[in-house]
């Protein structure tokens, strides 16, 4: 067998093992990112019912339920309630907050993008490699077609591993990212909510004459 066939086909074996790899990474980042979805949604209150404190102005249960979670928004209650009773203030606060927030709830969720988008593609690479081994295995022997079927299911095997990586990797991808966008909209509901009687609190502003 001529060396570039040889050569060929440890090449679209090699895909495979790195599909291997890529879906063994995938399914860890999915898994650690669950955990950390679930650690930032711990917190054992319904939204309502922070609404409903922060519209009563109950400041002393918000702190105290803030004060005894480890959630997201119990967080970010704490951000509010650390700094000065001005608008300014908590919405620099809350932006902070937020904005690391997003920077440990979104680690990995690229990887799962980039997987999504070309695992397919490498899983493809391997199938075109599977298919230049069969045509190169028909070449040097005519009655080589155990080798060719052989060569064939090997290129079909790399994309469906592709489409196996792929796959799931989008999914998880869109979940996540629709959680972090889901819980960053609840925590700038709660800071506009905030910010709304707080300002009311303090009165209607004197229009210049």
């Amino acid at each position: 067998m001529p060396t570039w066939i040889v050569v060929v086909t440890w090449a679209s074996r090699s895909v495979l093992l790195l599909l291997a790899l890529l879906s063994i990474g995938s399914l860890s980042v999915m898994i650690d990112r669950s955990r950390a979805f679930k650690k930032a949604n711990r917190d054992d209150l319904q939204l309502k019912d922070l609404k409903g404190w922060i519209i009563s102005k109950d400041q002393s249960s918000l702190a105290n339920w803030a004060n005894t979670h480890e959630g997201v928004r119990a967080h970010l209650i704490r951000a509010m309630l650390s700094v000065p009773s001005q608008s300014d203030a908590i919405q620099f606060a809350v932006k902070s907050f937020l904005a690391d927030q997003r920077m440990i709830l979104s680690r990995g969720l690229p990887v799962l993008a980039t997987l999504g988008s070309n695992a397919p593609f490498i899983g493809l690479f391997g199938t075109v490699l599977g298919i230049i081994q069969a045509f190169g295995a028909l070449a040097q022997q005519q009655s080589a077609m155990q080798s060719v079927m052989s060569a064939i299911s090997e290129a079909l095997v790399a994309t469906a591993v592709g489409l196996f990586v792929a796959i799931p990797a989008v999914m998880a991808y869109n979940v996540y990212f629709q959680k972090l966008r889901t819980l960053t909209m609840e925590c700038e509901s709660l800071r506009d909510l905030y910010l709304a009687h707080l300002t009311s609190a303090s009165g209607p502003r004197k229009q210049d004459v």
